[in-house]
């Protein structure tokens, strides 16, 4: 009896979220000296302030797809890659700083 169960509970979904995707990603607010996509691009570093007229809203910034920023605004894959990067981790309390590239070593022969 107990085994019939058990097989009848694994097979039935767990919620509804696997039938209607992703939940969206929230919007965080601006805090601090950061108050506009313009900010926040200068403040994450690796010349990403010279894309701020890219993103026409502190929410098009937090809501822009990879794909959008490949095709519509010809973001490189970098560029992309440190963006979403520094959003995500704005999101999750992170007040973004500058992180020097690292110096690419030439090989020796």
């Amino acid at each position: 009896m107990n085994s019939t169960i058990a097989r009848c509970l694994a097979k039935a979904p767990i919620g509804v979220r696997g039938i209607h995707g992703a939940a969206k990603k929230a919007v965080p607010a601006p805090r601090g000296d950061i108050q506009d996509p313009s900010a926040f691009l200068t403040k994450i570093g690796r010349n990403s302030a010279s894309l701020a007229d890219k993103f026409k809203s502190w929410e098009h910034l937090f809501t822009a797809t990879p794909a959008e920023m490949k095709a519509d605004m010809s973001l490189s894959v970098k560029q992309r890659r440190w963006i979403l990067n520094w959003t995500e981790k704005y999101r999750q309390g992170v007040e973004p700083y500058v992180i020097p590239a690292k110096p690419v070593k030439k090989k020796s022969k």
